[in-house]
């Protein structure tokens, strides 16, 4: 068997499974667990508060400590490898700039620098301006991220008082999160790598439904019968079953007025700048999917070098990944 053979019908180590799996079940489950307990565990704390807030965030900076150091010194890249098809790179992007635009509705509202405005003195009057033309405008200099927030947005005027994200799930944020991963595990060559990237699913999900409950029982939050017949737990469930004032399509319209679209278009740019990394010596003779794939371990590895030290080295000697150029051999199952 040639030594690419051999290669591609690697089996992936158990420790690559092992850190693409634990380091999540620690991670949601210590939020779980610390926070559905959190009354006994004060109580066994003798009431402080400040031990418990202590122990949870011990435990969550532990926990996020193992997902950084499993995916970047285990996971990423470990065998085996997958072919990736057209249409999994297409989902992937979707997904991915799903994502990154709900992710991106945190930040301030993203504005052009420079904007025309009516010029000082003059009356914003549609006759006016027509007739002055020119002259009543001038241009202005502005910040490029607009601090104002919401508060320089219309006011909510949804019957059920929802506003933005929250028409398309309870926990917006988390889902955004979780379509990013998903976008990824769907591009990825490394399986390994793949299972590690469901893990915010698995939060969204999971960590979701526990929020939920908590607010339930008047813990940590609220969360009334009203509001939640209207919102969903899942992205777009109640949107698309019409339980929201403005009915299935009205909803969505809603959406698409309250957005923060200049943010949208951002995250949208964004994921489909994703590993668009520059060609290097030896790419442009390899097949797409050989192209893909290097490109997509580019940064990690780069990064891993800085962490090692490894100023003029672009790849690592991994058993997995091969140094650039990309020999004969590689591995057949990306071909």
């Amino acid at each position: 068997m040639s030594s690419s053979s051999a290669l591609a019908a690697e089996a992936a180590p158990p420790s690559a499974l092992r850190w693409a799996v634990l380091p999540w079940s620690f991670f949601i489950g210590e939020n779980v667990l610390l926070s559905h307990n959190r009354a006994s565990i004060i109580a066994l704390c003798g009431g402080d508060e400040q031990s418990y807030h202590a122990l949870y965030n011990a435990l969550s900076t532990a926990a996020c400590a193992s997902l950084g150091f499993g995916y970047f010194f285990r996971v990423a890249g470990a065998p085996p490898l997958r072919h990736v098809s057209v249409a999994a790179v297409g989902g992937s992007f979707v997904l991915q700039a799903v994502g990154l635009a709900g992710l991106f509705q945190a930040l301030p509202r993203v504005q052009l620098p420079l904007a025309s405005e009516p010029a000082h003195g003059e009356r914003a009057e549609p006759a006016a301006a027509s007739k002055a033309g020119a002259a009543a405008r001038q241009w202005v200099i502005r910040c490029p991220m607009d601090f104002k927030g919401e508060s320089a947005s219309p006011a909510v005027t949804s019957p059920d008082g929802l506003h933005g994200l929250h028409r398309v799930s309870r926990h917006p944020m988390l889902w955004s999160l979780a379509a990013v991963g998903l976008g990824g595990a769907l591009a990825v060559p490394s399986a390994p790598q793949a299972v590690w990237l469901l893990g915010p699913a698995a939060m969204a999900l999971l960590g979701g439904a526990h929020i939920d409950y908590r607010h339930r029982r008047g813990e940590g939050g609220t969360l009334s019968a009203e509001t939640e017949r209207v919102t969903s737990l899942l992205p777009f469930a109640a949107m698309a079953a019409g339980a929201q004032a403005e009915g299935a399509l009205g909803s969505l319209q809603a959406l698409a007025r309250e957005l923060k679209v200049e943010n949208a278009v951002l995250g949208v740019l964004l994921a489909a700048r994703r590993g668009g990394w520059p060609a290097w010596d030896g790419l442009a003779s390899k097949t797409p999917i050989e192209c893909s794939f290097y490109k997509s371990q580019r940064p990690l590895l780069v990064f891993k070098n800085i962490l090692k030290r490894k100023k003029n080295a672009l790849f690592l000697n991994m058993k997995h990944c091969t140094p650039s150029p990309p020999p004969d051999g590689f591995p057949a199952v990306l071909r």
